[in-house]
């Protein structure tokens, strides 16, 4: 699969919307060996994210890989937050 950076961006969240993770690209990674910055955020009541927990660096290959086991235990798509723009990312790819 060849995503571009701008593709390396999305957001998931629990099946119980407890907590929600960010994937998106370590902009000082190479193009060519892209590293993705895996976030996991604590959620509030209406499932927005407020407060970061913890930071992974994995590679792209990895986060797919991860990407793909969270949707397929129920983890959900969640639309763009903190006014990112909307855009399909790596997260599209993988639960297509």
């Amino acid at each position: 699969m060849d995503l571009s950076a701008q593709e390396l961006n999305g957001w998931l969240i629990s099946p119980e919307g407890e907590w929600c993770y960010q994937f998106h690209r370590d902009p000082k990674s190479w193009k060519r060996y892209p590293i993705v910055l895996v976030d996991k955020w604590k959620t509030r009541n209406d499932g927005i994210p407020s407060q970061m927990k913890s930071r992974r660096k994995l590679p792209l290959d990895e986060a797919l890989e991860l990407c793909g086991h969270m949707i397929l235990d129920g983890w959900k798509k969640l639309a763009d937050q903190f006014g990112e723009s909307p855009e399909i990312g790596f997260i599209d790819e993988v639960s297509s």
